[in-house]
């Protein structure tokens, strides 16, 4: 062991962590340079303390320095600490010994809200007058605390303008959306803060909402179960539809001692108890659950996955809104499926085969993006296999209604629906406004419910004044009511910082408790966590799990190869910063710290509310704002939802940070209905609804008239088409039409000599012959004439993208095919990014001329050669230098070189960090750029299998999509097969003698922990459960083929 941590130590950066303050007191703090495998049996550190026999064993405290003591004993039930969008059963490993409440009796309060607990310091008055600024920019100190950049200075603010603003210019909701309230004073208050604090159970079915217009959450508390008696005793009369293989909901009883081992929970809540033995689970009918963040939903979902895997022995597709949620759902589920054996495989970008190789001995659990879980399913419905998969779970339901992804979403579940193939559908959220809707679009039942598992205080600071929000309260006063005023004696410097007292609320929990806050825009995280690690009491930050953050620092220079420089300030001080332009990697170390307590405040986007499961003691909402927009319900909801600890006995605090000008802003949007998921099938020239139409016609899901009328009048666009005012049979007319125009259709049969209920569609051949009669330049298509997918229709179908994309990538193809160039990977890369490209081509990011020409004068002649076919010459070099400036007609062209070259050096394995400070983009970004590419030539692939002309294409597009994919040397090309495999622990995993994926199939996950620097034990079980589905998965491909061929002798000797 010693031999090993010389040798780790030799490159090993000095990381030493200093205070900053100008007294000089504290100039420099020697750390120990531990590292997260300790040195002595007996020592603990950062990752190597996280066994699972000590996790288990009650040293959950020594583990969790940030959390509470709970007394307990051995005989006390085990309650989970689940979120809804967490990863639940199959997630990080919890900790025995919190009790479970009692159903009728609520958690006890935090502590006061008004104590400051500067232990360390000798007087809390004077803390914040010791705060030297001077070293602040004034850039930062103009963004930090402005949130978007239009953001003014501060203006004056206190209760009373709050209260002016809400209580005279308050709109009223319509009448349909309120209770029965005695005040009519108060008849603005909306259902949204009704339901928040309704604890009562809703249950109804599909056919009892199709009369009504909204769920009445008068009624919850009285309708819930009322007649389950009765439900109860037709639902023995009927068989139960898959076969009972124990008595936990089925399961066999090892998956309940599993989720005590890993997640240690002994029992469920009442309500998943109740929502697990609805009729809609026991008739398998959809069915639609919705309760608040945190509330456990993920649990139920994982339930009836493993019921469907184990019990009705059926495939299940889990989608998930996020590719890093895929990706960490997968890993955590690896060593579930070993035990009860079965497959799990990830589909997202350029991962996972479509269809997917069959099976006869395993079932699999594909866990899926939304875009890949689509094009699945699309390969299996071709295959003419859709049968294969039971139930299809999806998570975060609400995103239907998203530009873009949501009619995605939309097309896939319509295609489900329509294809009556005993598919199960299954759908969470925590904020949908119209689930009536929503239900009546899948036919689903909806269970609701207004349960937390811990109390959340709501407040809203206005100036120095706290406001709680009380729900229940009938009037004003009673609605927002004052809970104190804060100052926490502030230097002038401190006050002109940091006016609106964020390091002050932030000292009152962290860091024995944790802290999220959520910033408008990316920057502002940062500057705003760079402002508080300077602000906040530094001996008492400082000295917290100290060489556990050394250890954290230490960890990101090797695994991630870079500490940016903002949190190699912060880090020290336990506060850190989390958004997309950090990588995978990096958010990850960040949130097994914040875990463990050793990171205890994190300024992140709002991307983190609907992201993994890290909840905190507080949430601080720094300004009403997502970007540049002002926030909806849904984003506050899911954000203030991240507030408290489940199983914990602590009550979840929020505080919104609201200035002057925006109170009637956020009156609106706190008395606001939850936002609706309105269809997007006919935005951006109903794109979406293109795209559901080519899909169904390729997979001879439609192929008239009629059946696309059909299919199309069972979207949620067609439910909701009188509230938006969208004639849907008129825009699949004019679809048809369009189709045909730009020849993606033709009839497959002679023109009907009928004409009745005919339209008039222009014939492809003749659109731009405008000389002939005008009857012959018309087709008449009735309702049951039949058409099919031209060539190029059904390339755009296979590359799952609209057929006007397919037509300018097929432009595209055809131009390269004429000089490719193949001395280098340039010009594929280039194919790739057109594929994604916009109309400047400054998607994700525009080229920086200056950058670009610097490297542009670097490339050898072969490289350069690209650029001159574009029309690219020395001129343009020489103007771009002088202007720095990407303009003119080449802008789009120059727009997808730059992000050429960026893909060109990561093939050549150029660190990542490395590739970012070159072209001065962000390692997120770069990353989102590559799973872009990824995705990109997955589909080029697809297309070009579908058109024999580009038949020299399809290998090269597969190397580029094999080499990207891996980004790593051919011999370490195996191990980066591996989930949460990069390049630097594939390079670990190699030096220490682990060069395939059997050595590691074998291998103890205690002996990688040993052999590796900064392993933690959980990451080593899912890496070695992970190498084990590998080669199930190539173990059930031979037995298949086996099986094949003992068929074929068998017959052939039978003839």
């Amino acid at each position: 062991m010693s031999n090993k941590q010389v040798v780790g130590n030799k490159n090993k950066r000095n990381l030493d962590l200093t205070d900053e303050t100008a007294s000089g007191s504290h100039a420099k703090r020697q750390c120990s340079e531990s590292l997260f495998w300790p040195e002595g049996d007996d020592d603990d550190s950062f990752f190597s303390n996280a066994k699972l026999e000590d996790l288990l064993g009650g040293r959950k405290e020594e583990l969790f320095g940030t959390q509470a003591q709970t007394s307990h004993n051995n005989n006390q039930k085990l309650q989970q600490s689940g979120s809804d969008d967490g990863l639940g059963l199959f997630g990080d490993t919890s900790f025995p010994g919190t009790e479970k409440l009692p159903l009728n009796q609520h958690p006890k309060p935090s502590e006061s809200l008004n104590q400051i607990d500067l232990a360390e310091e000798d007087n809390a008055d004077e803390v914040f007058k010791k705060i030297n600024l001077n070293d602040l920019s004034i850039a930062e100190m103009e963004d930090i605390f402005h949130g978007a950049e239009d953001f003014s200075e501060p203006m004056l603010q206190n209760t009373q303008l709050f209260l002016e603003a809400v209580t005279f210019k308050m709109p009223r909701t319509p009448e349909k959306l309120l209770p029965s309230v005695k005040d009519e004073s108060m008849s603005f208050i909306s259902k949204s803060v009704i339901e928040s604090i309704v604890q009562g159970t809703q249950y109804v079915t599909c056919e009892e909402l199709k009369n009504q217009s909204i769920l009445d959450p008068v009624n919850w508390e009285t309708q819930a179960f009322a007649d389950f008696e009765k439900e109860e005793k037709q639902q023995q009369q009927v068989k139960d539809s898959f076969p009972s293989k124990g008595e936990f909901y089925g399961l066999p009883d090892k998956v309940q001692k599993m989720i005590l081992e890993h997640k240690g929970i002994k029992s469920l809540y009442e309500w998943q108890d109740e929502c697990l033995n609805l009729p809609a689970i026991r008739q398998r009918k959809n069915l639609i659950y919705a309760l608040p963040t945190s509330g456990g939903k993920t649990l139920v979902a994982e339930i009836l996955m493993l019921r469907e895997l184990l019990c009705r022995e059926r495939n299940v597709l889990f989608i998930l809104p996020y590719v890093s949620i895929v990706q960490e759902k997968v890993s955590a589920m690896s060593p579930f499926a070993i035990d009860l054996d079965f497959i799990v495989e990830e589909y997202t970008a350029g991962k996972g085969k479509c269809p997917p190789q069959p099976s006869r001995k395993r079932r699999s659990l594909f866990i899926a993006s939304i875009e890949k879980g689509a094009v699945l399913m699309d390969s299996l419905i071709d295959a003419q296999r859709p049968h294969e998969i039971g139930l299809v779970v999806v998570d975060e339901l609400h995103l239907i209604g998203e530009r873009g992804r949501g009619a995605t979403l939309e097309a896939f579940l319509t295609k489900v629906m329509f294809l009556n193939a005993s598919i199960q559908i299954v759908g969470m959220s925590a904020t949908i406004g119209n689930l009536s809707e929503i239900s009546s679009f899948l036919n689903a039942d909806v269970y609701t419910r207004g349960f937390r598992p811990v109390e959340l205080k709501e407040y809203i600071k206005c100036g120095p004044d706290l406001l709680e929000i009380n729900s229940a309260g009938q009037t004003l006063e009673e609605i927002f009511i004052p809970s104190r005023s804060v100052d926490y004696n502030y230097s002038e410097a401190v006050k002109r910082a940091d006016p609106d007292h964020l390091a002050g609320l932030i000292s009152e929990c962290a860091p024995e408790h944790c802290c999220l806050v959520f910033c408008p825009s990316r920057k502002n995280c940062e500057n705003v966590a760079l402002l508080l690690s300077r602000i906040v009491p530094k001996q008492k930050f400082f000295e917290h799990r100290r060489s556990e953050k050394v250890d954290l620092m230490d960890a990101l220079d090797k695994m991630c190869g870079i500490v940016s420089p903002v949190l190699a300030k912060t880090l020290p001080y336990g506060i850190a910063y989390h958004h997309s332009g950090l990588t995978t990697d990096e958010r990850k170390y960040i949130e097994t710290a914040y875990r463990f307590g050793v990171v205890t405040v994190i300024c992140c986007t709002s991307t983190l509310a609907a992201g993994v499961n890290l909840p905190a003691k507080r949430v601080i909402i720094r300004a009403p704002y997502v970007g540049q927009e002002f926030m909806t319900l849904c984003k506050y909801k899911q954000m203030v939802g991240r507030a408290g600890r489940a199983g914990l006995g602590e009550a979840g605090e929020s505080i919104l940070i609201a200035q002057s000008k925006d109170n009637l802003q956020v009156g609106q949007m706190l008395f606001s209905p939850m936002d609706k998921a309105l269809s997007s099938m006919d935005q951006q020239e109903a794109v979406g609804l293109q795209s559901l139409i080519l899909s169904v016609i390729g997979l001879n899901l439609a192929e008239c008239r009629r059946d696309l009328n059909r299919l199309v009048n069972s979207t949620l666009l067609a439910v909701q088409a009188s509230a938006l005012e969208v004639a849907v049979d008129d825009i699949v007319l004019r679809i048809l039409r369009e189709m045909f125009k730009n020849k993606v259709l033709q009839v497959t049969e002679p023109q009907a000599k009928s004409r009745i209920n005919s339209s008039e569609i222009i014939t492809t051949q003749d659109v731009n012959q405008t000389n002939r009669a005008a009857g012959e330049r018309r087709l008449l298509i009735g309702q049951s004439t039949p058409f099919k997918l031209t060539h190029i229709g059904r390339a755009a179908f296979k590359a799952g993208i609209d057929y006007k994309r397919a037509n300018a990538i097929h432009k595209e193809l055809r131009q390269a095919q004429q000089q490719l160039i193949l001395t280098n990977y340039l010009h594929l890369l280039y194919l790739v990014v057109s594929f994604n490209s916009n109309e400047k081509g400054d998607e994700l990011f525009p080229a920086d001329a200056s950058i670009l020409v610097s490297v542009y004068t670097s490339l050898p002649p072969d490289s350069q050669a690209l650029f001159k076919q574009m029309g690219f010459t020395e001129a343009h070099a020489a103007r771009l230098f002088k202007t720095h400036s990407v303009q003119g007609p080449l802008s789009l062209k120059l727009n997808r070189l730059y992000k050429v070259l960026i893909l060109a050096d990561i093939l050549d394995l150029l660190p990542l960090p490395a590739v970012a400070t070159k072209y001065n983009v962000e390692r997120g970004t770069l990353q989102h750029l590559i799973s872009q590419s990824l995705a990109a030539a997955s589909a080029i692939v697809r297309l070009c299998e579908e058109l024999e002309e580009f038949w020299c294409y399809k290998p090269l597009f597969e190397r580029i999509l094999h080499k990207m994919d891996r980004c790593g040397t051919f011999e370490l090309e195996p191990l980066m097969e591996l989930p949460a495999v990069k390049i630097n622990r594939a390079k670990q995993l190699y030096a220490a003698g682990f060069r395939t994926i059997e050595d590691i199939a074998k291998v103890r996950p205690m002996l990688l922990v040993q052999s590796l620097e900064h392993m933690p034990l959980r990451v080593a079980t899912e890496i070695v459960s992970a190498a084990k589905i590998i080669l199930m998965k190539k173990l059930d491909h031979l037995e298949e083929e086996t099986e094949n061929l003992k068929m074929c002798l068998q017959t052939s000797r039978k003839d």
